[in-house]
């Protein structure tokens, strides 16, 4: 995403919440979305979704066999237990393909705009958030498992996430959401300070964070969606925060990095990073990666000490994703679609699609 392009969108958000309340009519995000398993990376990168070998970062298979550059691909792939992995497009279509071959399994047709975040999958149902307004419950076959979606106030951008009993999630309009799994019936609703760009996170003691683009990181009680605290940032927060159990991170547009104690224990702490924060932060066991805008990728300790910058070309928007013992960048607007770097931050390979 062009930088004028990501400063347009925050002006118009801006301008709808203040003006509205919400956030009609804006465009999505537009940056790689990257998933992993054992064997391959899956970038849903613009006109094609890739499988990358992980070893060599060489590609193993591309979709469609036509490029779908009217209608992108930009969604977190995600893999299912039965072998699937699911992406959604531009053109309304939920996607189910092969990750060994890239051949297509299904496709939902029946949402009215496009994917935006990714889907979460359980062990039976893939819970999809569109930005048609509505959260969709489906079989592993692609077929509807409640009667009728359910209907939010607004879009939704971030993908949902679950603690079994309730689906929760937060829209352009300024509400987060608890649906119950089985039934798609709303358990509660809550008001917070912004609209919700990103995906929520689940942490410890029924509580539920999300962060908002009135630059507020939210906890909720998951039980009845009271507000149990909320602790402010410099500026907007774009993704959802990322936790450890202990502490939840979150990024903003003004380069701040927060870790905020989940339990009451312990010291918050911030380490101010170079270029503005988009994607979520990854916490890969004691180590938290972030990325800049500015095309700056960190590593540092749980502690917000040790930090060591590595520079890729491009802009980092994409939260990073670990893969084995390697952490996977995707930069916008770089020679590159996707950089794999090591623990200490050298560059093991680079992927550019062959034309």
């Amino acid at each position: 995403m062009k930088t004028k392009y990501l400063v347009l969108i925050g002006l118009l958000l801006i301008l709808a919440v203040v003006l509205g309340g919400c956030a009609t009519g804006l465009s999505a995000s537009s940056w790689p979305g990257v998933t992993a398993d054992s064997n391959n990376a899956y970038i849903a990168g613009g006109p094609y979704v890739y499988a990358v070998n992980l070893q060599t970062g060489v590609e193993v298979w591309r979709f469609p066999a036509k490029a779908a550059t009217a209608n992108p691909f930009y969604a977190t792939p995600v893999l299912t237990p039965d072998g699937q992995l699911i992406v959604g497009s531009f053109d309304h279509k939920l996607y189910s393909l092969n990750p060994q071959s890239g051949a297509q399994n299904w496709s939902f047709d029946q949402a009215r705009n496009r994917w935006i975040g990714g889907v979460l999958v359980t062990n039976d149902t893939i819970y999809a958030t569109n930005s048609d307004y509505n959260l969709y419950a489906l079989t592993f076959t692609g077929t509807l498992k409640w009667v009728s979606p359910f209907l939010a106030d607004q879009a939704i951008w971030g993908s949902p996430v679950s603690d079994g009993a309730n689906v929760y999630f937060g829209t352009l309009g300024r509400h987060v959401y608890a649906v119950n799994a089985q039934t798609g019936r709303q358990t509660w609703v809550q008001t917070v300070d912004g609209a919700i760009l990103g995906s929520p996170v689940l942490g410890p003691n029924h509580t539920l964070y999300v962060g908002t683009y009135n630059g507020t990181l939210v906890s909720l009680n998951t039980s009845n969606g009271e507000i149990i605290q909320q602790e402010t940032a410099s500026s907007w927060i774009w993704s959802g925060p990322a936790q450890d159990g202990t502490k939840v991170y979150t990024g903003d547009a003004n380069g701040m990095l927060y870790a905020f104690p989940m339990t009451g224990a312990g010291q918050p702490w911030t380490q101010q990073l170079n270029g503005t924060i988009v994607g979520s932060p990854l916490v890969s066991g004691s180590t938290i990666v972030v990325g800049t805008e500015l095309g700056n990728v960190y590593f540092m300790d749980n502690t917000g000490q040790n930090v060591r910058p590595v520079s890729v070309p491009g802009k980092i928007y994409a939260t990073p994703v670990a893969a084995g013992t390697l952490f996977l960048v995707a930069p916008t607007g770089g020679n590159a679609l996707l950089v794999a770097l090591d623990p200490s931050g050298a560059t093991k390979w680079s992927f550019t699609p062959a034309k």
